[in-house]
């Protein structure tokens, strides 16, 4: 019988399973499919994590209080969890915010209110140091260089996981196919938890991180979340070792805007005046070259992901048209830069109407921390924190629990109800 068990073992599930195993000394399990060795022919459990991946931007700086303060928790002990793992995973290249007055105003609103120092750059500033940008003359800048850049998320997770692991955390190899709650003789609940090669574990309590799989098995019984799942395509651009130089100084990228006139945006794009794009500087991938990654917001609306087969079908597969429309219009935000090659890959994001993580309690023995909306990968390891300390009844955070609620589909009735099972151990 275990305390905790979380189910997802990505980002944040593994940074859960950490907290709980260091800060609240519980018996803890960590129950997730690793990465499979090749994601196009894999047949087994067609369970997919977005983290496969070199880098996610990491930065304090942000639009949104909320998210600004998740990010500035979890990067104050990126150093830490490097140290202890023997795991790097962290790059401080800083990151520029890039677009027009009325994005860049909120961002400074928030900056000033988390005390988040920043550099203004005008359209001049960023044309001397970023002369291989194509940017309109209205746009403005802001640089957070400290405690911004980059992680690597297969490693951060590796981290998390090999820490957790140290602390006493039991990891398992598995997908879970159903979460029961179970009512026992005396009266108490425990919750049944059966993973897809026939195990059956025992928990006092568990908690979702099951991210966009979370309504694709039966581990939320009787219950359906507010959200949307969206296909996301990136597109990889080589760079030359002999070009390398020319970025050195190259921060990640983030644009909210009006786009260029010589942009080459896809049709399928909702409008040319609202552009929002990430960007990141040449990173090295385990094949060995370089690689200059943009994920382009929107490029992607027309797929719909509605079924288990339709997300592992994006994984495996992404969209060629799409895929080739999005490489365009990363090459055109580029002057006089030509690069070897490009490839493509696919993820998915889980949007929630309050544009914020679900972090809370579906009943007494079940919790949720869910609904990363593209933004949770820099956070995962507050968020993944905050999900133990709800669990335990500590919560400790100047975000109020509210703002984070779980919010059910129109649909289903305004209060949870879940089925109870009678059984025994």
């Amino acid at each position: 019988m275990y305390d905790l068990c979380i189910i997802g073992a990505g980002m944040i599930g593994s940074a859960a399973a950490r907290h709980a195993t260091v800060t609240s000394g519980l018996n803890t399990c960590l129950i997730g499919p690793t990465e499979p060795k090749n994601r196009g022919y894999d047949k087994t459990s067609g369970i997919y994590g977005s983290y496969f991946d070199e880098g996610r931007i990491t930065r304090c700086m942000d639009k949104d209080a909320v998210w600004s303060t998740l990010a500035r928790e979890s990067i104050q002990r990126y150093r830490d969890l490097e140290q202890q793992s023997g795991i790097k995973f962290y790059q401080e290249v800083g990151n520029l915010m890039i677009g027009g007055r009325s994005y860049l105003n909120k961002t400074d609103e928030v900056a000033s209110r988390n005390a988040i120092p920043t550099q203004k750059l005008d359209i001049k500033l960023l044309k001397q140091r970023f002369p291989y940008l194509r940017l309109t003359e209205d746009t403005n800048g802001r640089m957070e260089t400290k405690k911004a850049g980059y992680v690597n998320p297969r490693r951060m997770v590796k981290a998390q996981k090999t820490m957790a692991a140290k602390q006493g955390c039991t990891i398992i190899d598995d997908v879970v196919n159903h979460v029961t709650r179970i009512v026992q003789s005396d009266g108490s609940y425990v919750m049944l938890i059966k993973t897809e090669k026939g195990l059956s574990i025992w928990s006092k309590k568990v908690l979702l991180a099951t991210g966009a799989f979370t309504t694709f098995r039966d581990v939320l019984p009787d219950v359906r979340p507010e959200q949307i799942i969206s296909p996301l395509l990136v597109s990889l651009l080589e760079v030359e070792e002999a070009n390398l130089k020319m970025f050195t100084k190259m921060p990640c990228i983030i644009y909210y805007g009006r786009a260029n006139e010589v942009w080459q945006v896809p049709a399928s794009h909702k409008t040319k005046d609202e552009i929002s794009f990430y960007m990141m500087p040449p990173i090295k991938y385990p094949n060995g070259k370089y690689y200059i990654k943009l994920g382009l917001r929107d490029a992607a609306s027309s797929e719909s992901i509605k079924t288990p087969v339709d997300v592992t079908k994006w994984f495996k597969e992404g969209n060629k048209v799409t895929a080739k429309h999005v490489t365009n219009f990363a090459k055109s935000l580029f002057d006089g830069v030509d690069f070897k090659s490009w490839q493509t890959d696919s993820c998915v994001i889980t949007e929630t109407p309050t544009t914020h993580p679900y972090i809370d309690m579906i009943h007494a023995q079940l919790g949720v921390a869910i609904g990363g909306n593209g933004f949770a990968a820099k956070s995962s390891d507050e968020i993944g924190r905050l999900g133990v300390s709800m669990m335990t009844s500590q919560w400790d955070s100047t975000i109020p629990r509210d703002i984070l609620k779980f919010k059910l589909l129109p649909t289903y009735p305004s209060e949870y109800k879940v089925t109870t099972l009678k059984g025994k151990l």
